[in-house]
C-alpha cells in the first residue's frame, strides 16, 4: 500500500473515531443509545498485469494514412494582378495541354502587341530587301574582284614576255657594238663556199645537158644554175654584211629597240603594281559587303523583337494555359473578379498515373528513406494488399522541391504504387505501412512489461511468489512487440507497470 493510501486511511478511521465518541456523549446526555456505524473499507489496491516472455516475430514498422491523388498536378496562377475577363473551363473539364483556361482584361496589350508585330514585320522587310540587294552587290564584288585578278595574270604573263624581248634587244644591240661575229663569219664564208660548189655543180651538169640538146631539159638546166648564181650572189653580200659591221644607223635602230622594250617592261612593272593595290580595294570592299548590312537595319529589327516579346509576356502573364493533359480539379477564378498574382486559381491533374501522398510525423519521417517498399492498404478494400514504393520525402528528409519555410515547399510524402486491377480513385484514404526491421523466432515482450529508469532498461520478474528486478538488452522495438536480446528467457512471467 502507497504512502498516500495509508494516510488517507488514517484519516478516515480518525474522523470515524471522533464522530463515534461525539455520538456517545450525546447518548449519555440524552439518555438514548445510538448504533455503531459502519466503517468505511479501503479501496481495493488493483492488481497489476502479467506478462509472458514469448518466441516469435518481431517487425518494426511505421504506419500512417495517405491519399491517393494524380501523380502529376500542376498549381496554375497568374502571373500579374487584375480583373478576370474570360474563364474558359469548369472544374472536371478534361483539356489538352497548351488549352487556354482563363485570362484577365488585357484589350490594351493585345493592340499594343499587334502595333509591335506590324512594326517587327516592316523592319523585317526593310532587312530582307538590304539583305537581297547587298547580296547582289557581293556577287557583283567578287565577279570584279575574279577579272581584277585576272587581269592580274595577263599583264604578269606580258612582263614575262617583255623581260625576253629585253634581254634579246640588249643581247643585239651589244653584239652589234662589238664589230664581227668571228663565228658567224666563218659561217657566211662556208656558207658562200658552198653556194660557188652549187654554182660550180649546175653549170658543169647545164654545159653537159645543153651540149648534147636543146630542149627542156636544157631549159631545167640553165634555170638550176640561176638559182646557184642567186644562192652565191646572196652568200656573198651576207658575208661582205658581216665583215663591215653594223652602221651608225642600224647601231641607232637596235639601241632604240631596246629601249623601247625597256619601256615597255616598266609601263607593265607599273601596271601590275596598280592591278595589285586595285585587287586589294575589290577584297575590301567585298569584305565590306560580306560583314553585313546597314547595322541600324538590323538594329531596327532587334529592338522590334524586344518590343513583341515584352508585350508578349506581359499578355502570357494575363493568361493561363493548361502545361499538360489532364482534368481540371480545381477552378478558383471567375469572370469580373480580381485576382492577385502567383494566387492558385487552377490545379490541373493527369489522372492517368496515380501515387498516394501522406504527411507523417516528423519522428517517423526520421526513420524513413527513399526507396523503402512498403504495402498500401485502401479503406475500400480493408482485405487487400498493395505493393508500393517510398519516391520521394519533403526536405530536409530527402530530395523534396522547394526550400524549407516558403510557398514551393513540398511537404507530402510521394509513394509509388501498383493499383493492379482495382477501381482506384484520386482522393480514396490509404493506410501505408512501412517495415522498417522483421526477425523471426526472436523472444519479446510486449512494451508495457518493460521500464525505464536513468536510461537503462528493465522488467520484474515474478519467481515463486517473490519479485525482483533485471535489466534487459532489446533489440527491434515494434509498436507491440519489443525484442528482448539478453536478461530473460522464453517462459518466464514479468509484471507490468
Amino acid at each position: 500500500m502507497s504512502l498516500r493510501l495509508r494516510t488517507w486511511s488514517y484519516l478516515v478511521l480518525l474522523l470515524i473515531l471522533v464522530v463515534s465518541v461525539a455520538g456517545c456523549g450525546s447518548a449519555t446526555s440524552s439518555g438514548k443509545k445510538e448504533p455503531t456505524p459502519t466503517p468505511i473499507p479501503p479501496p481495493p489496491v488493483p492488481e497489476k498485469p502479467t506478462y509472458v516472455v514469448k518466441r516469435g516475430e518481431v517487425v518494426d514498422s511505421l504506419s500512417f494514412t495517405g491519399r491517393v491523388a494524380p501523380a502529376i498536378e500542376k498549381e496554375l496562377f497568374f502571373k500579374t494582378n487584375g480583373r478576370v475577363k474570360k474563364v474558359y473551363v469548369k472544374r472536371d473539364d478534361m483539356v489538352k495541354a497548351g488549352t487556354l483556361l482563363a485570362e484577365l482584361e488585357n484589350d490594351d496589350l493585345v493592340r499594343q502587341l499587334n502595333q509591335a508585330k506590324l512594326e517587327l514585320e516592316a523592319a523585317q522587310i526593310n532587312l530582307k530587301e538590304a539583305r537581297a540587294a547587298n547580296e547582289r552587290a557581293i556577287k557583283q564584288a567578287k565577279i570584279n574582284l575574279e577579272m581584277k585578278k585576272l587581269q592580274l595574270a595577263k599583264l604578269q604573263e606580258s612582263l614575262k614576255t617583255a623581260e625576253l624581248d629585253v634581254q634579246l634587244a640588249e643581247m643585239k644591240w651589244k653584239k652589234a657594238q662589238q664589230g664581227p661575229d668571228p663565228d658567224a663569219v666563218a659561217i657566211a664564208r662556208s656558207q658562200l663556199e658552198r653556194a660557188k660548189n652549187s654554182l660550180w655543180s649546175a653549170q658543169i651538169n647545164r654545159d653537159s645537158v645543153c651540149g648534147r640538146t636543146q630542149g627542156p631539159d636544157c631549159d631545167a638546166a640553165q634555170a638550176a644554175v640561176q638559182r646557184a648564181e642567186e644562192d652565191v650572189r646572196i652568200a656573198q653580200i651576207n658575208l661582205d654584211k658581216l665583215l663591215r659591221g653594223a652602221t651608225e644607223e642600224e647601231l641607232a635602230a637596235l639601241k632604240a629597240n631596246y629601249e623601247k622594250a625597256l619601256a615597255k617592261k616598266k609601263q607593265l612593272e607599273l601596271d601590275i603594281a596598280i592591278q595589285k593595290q586595285q585587287i586589294a580595294l575589290a577584297e575590301m570592299e567585298l569584305q565590306k559587303l560580306e560583314e553585313d548590312v546597314d547595322p541600324q537595319l538590323t538594329k531596327a529589327v532587334e529592338k522590334s523583337k524586344l518590343a513583341v516579346e515584352r508585350l508578349q509576356a506581359q499578355l502570357d502573364n494575363t493568361r493561363i494555359y493548361s502545361p499538360i493533359d489532364g482534368r481540371v480539379t480545381s477552378v478558383g477564378a471567375y469572370e469580373g473578379r480580381a485576382v492577385n498574382a502567383y494566387k492558385v486559381v487552377f490545379v490541373v491533374a493527369d489522372e492517368s498515373e496515380l501515387e498516394i501522398t501522406a504527411e507523417p510525423l516528423s519522428s517517423q519521417l526520421q526513420r524513413l528513406a527513399e526507396g523503402m517498399p512498403c504495402t498500401i492498404i485502401l479503406s475500400a478494400y480493408p482485405g487487400k494488399e498493395l505493393k508500393g514504393q517510398i519516391r520521394q520525402l519533403p526536405y530536409p528528409y530527402g530530395r523534396g522541391g522547394g526550400v524549407k519555410g516558403t510557398e514551393e515547399e513540398d511537404k507530402l510524402t510521394h509513394i509509388t504504387f501498383d493499383p493492379e486491377d482495382l477501381d482506384v480513385q484520386p482522393g480514396d484514404l490509404v493506410k501505408v505501412i512501412v517495415t522498417l526491421e522483421r526477425k523471426e523466432d526472436a523472444l519479446w515482450l510486449p512494451p508495457a512489461a518493460i521500464r525505464t529508469f536513468a536510461g537503462r532498461k528493465f522488467v520484474v520478474v515474478q519467481e515463486e511468489g517473490r519479485q525482483r528486478r533485471v535489466d534487459i538488452t532489446v533489440g527491434i522495438e515494434g509498436p507491440d512487440r519489443v525484442e528482448i536480446l539478453e536478461g530473460l528467457e522464453e517462459g518466464q512471467v514479468v509484471i507490468g507497470q
